[in-house]
């Protein structure tokens, strides 16, 4: 079982990171995170170079992201959340998924095909508020196009107050979700 974890947080020890590394202890096999912060991927710029062409006219660390994305079986998003939404950095991430939105709709690539994955999502607000129903909808649309079925999501909010490393029902449920990956590929 092959898993990759998409952290758009610009803190590996963060709280969103606490529940991803709580998840990492009970997940079987290889997995492998990428940072969008830290990792060489620039946003998408709208050449149009995919409507016509396989590939992507950037060549940066998307390249190997693309190459995992059909490699793997899960996908974790994780992320903290910034004025309702997922962070900048990682939705500038999310747009270099135009190429394989160009390739089913745009140039209609018979031959184009995305290995099918299950999904996990994690949150973490600090703030005032428990509104984080915009970032799932956005983290929604990005499962979508990388052909990824979301099984849960676990979430730790109010961080300012209460750190995820203190959040038990956050940490158990991010555990419970790593078990049911393990499950849903079959490995115990």
């Amino acid at each position: 079982m092959k898993t990759l974890i998409i952290s758009g947080s610009p803190r590996k020890n963060g709280d969103s990171m606490t529940l991803v590394n709580e998840m990492i202890k009970y997940l079987n096999g290889e997995v492998r995170v990428i940072y969008t912060y830290n990792n060489n991927i620039s946003p998408c710029v709208d050449c149009r170079y995919c409507w016509h062409n396989k590939g992507c006219s950037i060549n940066d660390g998307m390249q190997e992201v693309y190459q995992l994305l059909n490699e793997v079986d899960n996908v974790i998003i994780a992320s903290p959340i910034y004025f309702s939404e997922l962070t900048g950095q990682l939705l500038s991430f999310a747009s270099r998924l135009q190429l394989f939105y160009s390739s089913r709709c745009i140039r209609k690539d018979s031959e184009f095909k995305q290995k099918k994955k299950n999904g996990v999502l994690v949150i973490s607000a600090g703030g005032d508020s428990n509104n984080y129903e915009c970032s799932s909808r956005t983290a929604n649309i990005i499962f979508h196009q990388i052909n990824t079925t979301l099984i849960g999501s676990v979430s730790t909010i109010h961080t300012n107050n209460i750190p995820a490393k203190d959040d038990i029902e956050a940490l158990v449920k991010a555990q419970e979700l790593a078990l049911r990956l393990n499950e849903l590929n079959n490995i115990s």
